[in-house]
């Protein structure tokens, strides 16, 4: 279940004209419930044609598949998927209402999840992926977590087409580079298996020359080669999501976005989320995607880097609620111009959670300072978040429930989160609460301590203040 992937191999010596324009079709059912996944074959050099699968119900499924091409035509099979002994490991990223969420366990139920990319420059230039092995990636997923994240950022541009080469007039290739597949697939996979994710960039923009634009134009013939090529070999991998670049005013239109995004989802057997930096995608299964800093406000520029405050994050969120939101504009560590500092950076992550799960995207531009001073601050908030699983999908914000603070609270009126900035206590009115809870305080300044788990069941945390919590108690 989840991972890894099953693969099929075909011969086919009979294809004529070019390979990767061969279309053959798979249809996978689950023999139980019904539920249908079609994906594509892709071509993986010589006469070979290859398909896969990644089960989203374990049981039995059968397939079979169809094309205009007799040696992929018509082939019948059966593939069993079983339980995962691993329970870490997690399904494809998806949506409920404007909340990220990620499929978990053999039934593939959804949990909620904080969607953070983080990238490391320029230890792990993500333009330079051409020679990344398995050591490589392990250590950008090591340093990730120790950021306190767990999303990795890779740029690909005309990579798509030549391994090694961003720009559309350092090459003349009109296919898809199955290297390049190759080692994204091996990024993809490695991640997965070590609890990271992966965040794309397809392109960056014209003035570089990486873009489509010099290989047939947006949209065009060689563009939707790469796009049903991504589709049929990336598409069955969990573990990614995929923006279409960056300065996208400069070079592309709207429509062509929204086509983009169209025909991906099409072709796309398994759900991907994907954005357009600054641009509404229209249609499901879509980021509503933010760039620039502060709405645009130029007198921003020198003093902050993000939203101008929580409750701007608030009216972005709640612009929307049937999609989950990014702020994809990097929210880089004293990046140049700008001052988002420690304690700048460790806020804006907690505002984003308060405010209902905002995305963001932290870490390094090629040219601001690292390391981060205190990457414990970051780590408490993962700590907190994700290994205890605090972000649940039924919360709504409550913030008249806490003085001077923010709020997160489920249907049920048992789980709450209050946060509160330089304070040493938090008065909270618990008069709605669901009988007795156990309670613990964290300082977001400091590390939480490997036995979290353990004071969260007992309501005793060892250095810090613990409450135990009843109906109708307010505390201070």
């Amino acid at each position: 279940m989840w991972a890894p992937f099953v693969e099929w191999s075909l011969s086919n010596p009979s294809y004529e004209g070019d390979p990767f324009d061969v279309i053959a079709k798979v249809m996978f059912e689950h023999q139980t419930s019904g539920e249908k996944r079609v994906t594509e074959m892709f071509y993986d050099g010589g006469q070979t044609w290859k398909f896969r699968f990644t089960g989203t119900k374990t049981g039995k499924w059968l397939f079979s598949t169809s094309s205009r091409d007799t040696d992929l035509n018509g082939h019948r099979g059966t593939v069993v998927i079983k339980q995962n002994p691993d329970p870490k490991i997690r399904g494809f990223l998806t949506s409920k209402g404007n909340k990220y969420a990620i499929q978990t366990g053999n039934d593939g139920k959804l949990e909620g999840y904080l969607f953070t990319v983080y990238m490391q420059r320029p230890q792990y230039d993500a333009l330079n992926f051409a020679d990344w092995d398995e050591a490589k990636i392990k250590k950008y997923c090591a340093a990730t977590k120790k950021n306190g994240f767990e999303i990795i950022f890779i740029h690909v541009n005309n990579q798509w087409f030549k391994l090694g080469q961003p720009a559309w007039n350092k090459h003349k290739s009109r296919d898809p580079d199955r290297k390049t597949f190759a080692v994204l697939e091996k990024i993809i996979t490695t991640a997965h298996r070590l609890g990271c994710r992966v965040h794309f960039w397809a392109w960056g923009d014209e003035s570089r020359k990486w873009t489509p634009i010099g290989v047939g134009g947006i949209n065009g013939k060689a563009d939707r080669r790469v796009q049903r090529y991504i589709a049929s070999r990336l598409g069955p991998l969990p573990g990614w999501t995929m923006g279409y670049g960056f300065d996208l005013h400069e070079w592309v239109k709207p429509d062509q976005l929204n086509a983009w995004a169209k025909y991906l989802h099409k072709h796309l057997g398994w759900q991907h989320l994907l954005c357009a930096r600054g641009y509404p995608l229209t249609g499901p299964d879509n980021i509503l995607s933010y760039d620039g800093f502060g709405r645009r406000d130029a007198s921003l520029a020198t003093s902050s880097h993000g939203p101008r405050n929580y409750q701007e994050i608030i009216e972005d969120m709640d612009s929307d609620k049937t999609r989950p939101h990014l702020y994809e504009e990097r929210h880089s560590y004293l990046r140049e111009g700008f001052k988002l500092d420690m304690d700048g950076t460790r806020r804006l992550l907690w505002w984003e959670s308060m405010a209902g799960g905002m995305g963001g995207f932290f870490g390094f531009y090629p040219r601001s300072q690292q390391p981060y001073p205190h990457t414990e601050q970051l780590r408490t908030h993962y700590t907190f978040w994700h290994a205890h699983k605090h972000f649940r999908l039924d919360m709504q914000r409550a913030d008249k429930l806490c003085t001077n603070g923010y709020v997160l609270k489920d249907t049920s009126n048992q789980h709450y989160v209050f946060y509160q900035e330089n304070t040493n206590s938090i008065q909270v009115d618990l008069t709605g609460m669901n009988g007795p809870r156990p309670a613990v305080a964290i300082d977001t300044k400091k590390g939480i301590p490997t036995n979290q788990s353990r004071q969260t069941e007992t309501g005793k945390a060892d250095n810090q203040a613990a409450l135990n919590l009843r109906l109708g108690t307010r505390c201070g």
